[in-house]
């Protein structure tokens, strides 16, 4: 057991947690395909093409980032990012997309932007 282990045990979770943040943006297309459709079929298959995002990102982290070979608590710690994701950024990025639905829906309800004009 060495010190320099554990730093790079703590880099590789880092970059496991990180990859998998970058997974919940992935799953944003998919959630965008799952939501403007209502095939069974489509939705499953938004799901699968998601999955089979998620396994060359993590491949393509643990080469870049030289990580070691596959441990445990790499795939933990990426579940983590992606959990992350989703309980904060997710919902951020939901709330300003809410608000700018929400402002073009009363942008368009005026009457007649000609008539404002004229008075």
């Amino acid at each position: 057991f060495r010190l320099s282990d554990v730093y790079v045990q703590i880099y590789a979770f880092a970059v496991c947690m990180l990859a998998g943040a970058l997974g919940g943006v992935l799953y944003e297309g998919a959630a965008l395909v799952r939501f403007f459709t209502g095939n069974r079929a489509a939705r499953a298959a938004a799901d699968a093409v998601f999955f089979l995002l998620c396994v060359p990102l993590f491949a393509a982290a643990g080469a870049i980032f030289c990580l070691p070979s596959f441990r445990v608590y790499m795939l933990a710690a990426f579940g983590a990012g992606f959990g992350l994701y989703r309980k904060s950024l997710h919902r951020i990025v939901a709330f300003f997309a809410l608000k700018l639905y929400n402002k073009y829906r009363s942008g368009s309800k005026k009457k007649n932007s000609r008539a404002v004009c004229a008075k």
